[in-house]
């Protein structure tokens, strides 16, 4: 490698090589992204703790559905759904 090379490659590697200012910049940004993120996961957290109790919900509808249904059965009473399963 000549002289000229060197030189010629050193000059490119100065033009492209981050500032200290954008490596300050870039550290803001991770730090904002991380508040963020921080933020987020406290929502989530908040979320996943007001519907950790509504995952019961769904079957115990189902099966009041299931009784409303065999009590209709036995007394007689056809209701809008079983006419159309019948």
């Amino acid at each position: 490698m000549t002289l000229n090379e060197l030189g010629n490659m050193m000059s490119f590697v100065v033009e492209h090589m981050a500032t200290k200012e954008d490596i300050a910049d870039v550290r803001k940004d991770i730090a904002d992204i991380r508040e963020e993120l921080k933020d987020i996961k406290a929502r989530l957290k908040d979320i996943e703790e007001a519907v950790k109790d509504h995952a019961g919900h769904s079957k115990e509808i189902d099966h009041a559905l299931e009784r409303i249904a065999a009590i209709e059965r036995h007394l007689g009473i056809h209701s809008e759904k079983n006419k159309s399963a019948a």
